[in-house]
């Protein structure tokens, strides 16, 4: 039975040389120098060549399954695991999950070799690299911390379109604190600071983007009103957040100057989709859940050690009251009777004993805190309010009190009369000639 053996070129050259040993051209020393082998080595090949030819000179092993191989069936869940239960994942991340979830050790080189041969390519698509600079890490944890928001399809389907709002440090590449929101709103980054604050402390600086959450779109415009507050530039209500928490704020201009934080989301969209698909997550309450789980593990693969041990988070100061600051705050004018008006109803403060009275039409601060409930401010003192029925108002009687009386309703106060179609109003009425000259004679009279 003849087999049909493909020899290397370095195996062709070992076979024209052997022949010529065999037919006495060479000599054992003289072909080892030509080879580059040792005579015992040389002697060994003359022997397989005299036996079997050409074909002896090629290595035992070639047509043999390796022992180390990968077996089939591994190979085959590997591919139906990687279109089906893991599918967007790519070959580094598909490891991890195949040691940690089916307990199959495989490389991410080997991962890809199946992948390939069966023609599935990596959902990640691979670009030669470009020179860039990176800007150095900061040297401590906290000294500046990258804030932003995500929106991608997270759930794939299986509910709503979410955001995720995430801080990541910049020294360590930590994932310090992200939430989920249905948008990227003021409650999203009030959760997200508030979780940072409170596990970490404040940081030294924050890095945004120039969105109008972070940034008002009048800033450089300061009205006459505001001058006079001593207000030098307007801020949104999460401006409003950091600065009243020492905190500097850095404005990027580019998505790449933030480049940091994007890359950590693209991460995050590989990784925690497919977390989130595994874990059946339908909803922000349910993503929320597995975020918090996955955080940790999170920062365990990714982050990196800062050059300085010692972090650069102030702690919290006793006496600064979160609640107070983590909340929209607005500035209204206290009306007689120690009432304001915020979101179209009317409070009233309510003053206890020990605590220094407002002078009516101060302009105060408002504060609304997440559960609905109303703060007054003034010169860091707070107040608490209660609301007013809405048929009731506040004016004063004959007394000098203030005293409670009903509104008339809405319609007796607002509406408008118009006279009728018939009405001498809307009649022309030609004046008499005699009024006329009776009229210039009086003015005439009057100017003399």
């Amino acid at each position: 039975m003849k087999v049909m053996v493909t020899l290397s070129q370095n195996e062709l050259k070992r076979a024209l040389v052997m022949q010529r040993v065999v037919d006495g051209q060479l000599s054992i020393r003289e072909a080892a120098l030509i080879l580059g082998l040792s005579e015992r080595q040389t002697k060994r090949l003359k022997k397989r060549f005299l036996e079997h030819g050409a074909a002896g000179l090629a290595h035992g092993n070639r047509g043999r399954r390796p022992a180390h191989a990968i077996p089939s069936e591994v190979r085959e869940k590997v591919l139906q695991l990687a279109q089906t239960k893991y599918r967007g994942c790519n070959y580094t991340f598909l490891s991890e999950l195949l040691r940690e979830r089916e307990g199959i050790f495989l490389s991410p080189s080997s991962v890809r070799r199946i992948l390939q041969s069966t023609g599935i390519p990596s959902p990640r698509r691979h670009r030669p690299p470009r020179p860039h600079y990176r800007r150095q890490r900061k040297p401590q944890l906290g000294m500046l911390v990258l804030i932003d928001g995500s929106q991608h399809d997270w759930l794939e389907g299986r509910g709503p379109r979410l955001c995720l709002h995430a801080a990541i440090d910049d020294a360590t590449g930590r994932l310090l604190a992200a939430c989920f929101r249905p948008t990227e709103d003021f409650e999203g980054y009030r959760q997200m600071l508030l979780q940072l604050v409170t596990e970490y402390g404040i940081p030294m600086a924050i890095y945004s983007d120039r969105h109008t959450i972070f940034r008002s779109p009048k800033q450089n415009d300061t009205t006459l009103e505001q001058q006079l507050l001593g207000q030098s530039q307007p801020l949104s209500q999460i401006g409003r957040i950091i600065s009243e928490l020492g905190i500097t704020h850095i404005y990027a201009h580019s998505p790449q100057a933030k480049g940091r934080i994007e890359r950590a989301f693209q991460t995050l969209q590989e990784r925690l989709v497919v977390e989130l698909r595994l874990a059946g997550a339908a909803n922000v309450d349910e993503a929320n859940a597995v975020l918090k789980e996955f955080i940790p593990r999170y920062n365990e693969r990714f982050a990196v050690p800062p050059a300085e041990a010692e972090p650069a988070f102030r702690p919290v100061p006793p006496h600064l009251r979160l609640e107070h600051i983590f909340c929209r705050k607005e500035q209204r004018i206290l009306n007689p009777g120690y009432t304001i008006h915020y979101g179209g109803q009317n409070y009233r403060l309510v003053s206890e004993r020990g605590i220094p009275t407002i002078p009516l039409r101060s302009v105060v601060d408002v504060l609304e805190h997440p559960d609905g409930s109303i703060y007054v401010a003034y010169k860091g003192q707070i107040y608490p309010t209660q609301p007013l029925p809405e048929a009731e108002t506040l004016r004063k009687n004959k007394t000098g009190q203030v005293s409670p009386t009903k509104l008339q309703t809405a319609s007796s106060s607002t509406s408008v009369h118009k006279p009728g179609p018939n009405h001498p109003w809307r009649k022309w009425a030609p004046i008499p000639r005699t009024a006329r000259y009776t009229a210039k004679e009086t003015v005439t009279a009057t100017r003399c």
